[in-house]
């Protein structure tokens, strides 16, 4: 008869693989302490919610490597990511919902006060959402007459170096949404915020015919890399 071979404590924790009980660890340290993990523990975390087994070290190690810091990695676009083995559409599809979150909860925080648009809260809201958008795009803050955001949209989406300002399509959603003042936006993807002839253009006649409505264009705000140009604060409206 063969005998029983007795395993000692010792022996099982010698022999147990060191991943198991990994993920629970690393729960355990961000339920005790989240401010201690770090941007790459944080990114490994993230992919639990992708890969329901698989180790997510080298990923997150990979995808930090690459866009530096959460901040990128956020407001990524899709082929920032290329050449990241393992990193596909429900990688992508988690990083794109937590810019949504990002965005949104920014801009319920500029919602509950008033708004005045070259304040530095407004700008580092649109220089967060523009960060790695490489084509043009117009956004409208539509506030009403005590300066309380209504709503905010994206009017129009351009190639990598114009955007069509529709100056009628601006003011007949204004009007639509019960605006008294708007803000406009758009950025500039080469990094130079200064206006063209043709923004300048574009925006005075806006504001003339806004004024016929009783809508008050408060500011165009153009959005570069390091720097955000004024229209206001310009003298030019």
């Amino acid at each position: 008869m063969d005998k029983k071979i007795k395993i000692s404590e010792n022996d099982k924790q010698i022999k147990k693989p060191h991943y198991i009980g990994h993920r629970k660890r690393m729960r355990e340290k961000l339920l005790k302490n989240s401010s201690a993990l770090s941007d790459y523990d944080l990114i490994e975390m993230l992919l639990y919610y992708v890969f329901i087994r698989k180790d997510t070290k080298l990923l997150a190690k990979e995808i930090l490597a690459k866009r530096k810091n959460i901040r990128n990695i956020i407001f990524s676009e899709k082929n920032d990511f290329k050449n990241i083995k393992g990193f596909g559409f429900e990688c992508l599809t988690l990083f794109i919902l937590l810019r949504e979150f990002f965005i949104r909860a920014n801009l319920n925080e500029i919602s509950e006060s008033t708004i005045i648009a070259s304040s530095s809260q407004v700008m580092e809201y649109y220089k967060n959402i523009f960060l790695n958008i490489k084509y043009e795009q117009l956004r409208i803050m539509f506030l009403n007459g005590r300066n309380k955001l209504i709503t905010e949209e994206i009017i129009q989406e351009g190639s990598i170096n114009q955007t069509a300002i529709y100056p009628r399509t601006i003011i007949q959603r204004a009007l639509e949404v019960g605006a008294a003042a708007i803000i406009i936006v758009h950025n500039h993807p080469s990094g130079d915020p200064q206006p063209s002839r043709q923004d300048i253009i574009m925006t005075k006649t806006l504001k003339d015919i806004a004024q016929k409505v009783e809508i008050i264009l408060l500011d165009h705000l153009i959005i570069g890399i390091n720097d955000v140009f004024s229209m206001k604060e310009h003298s030019i409206i």
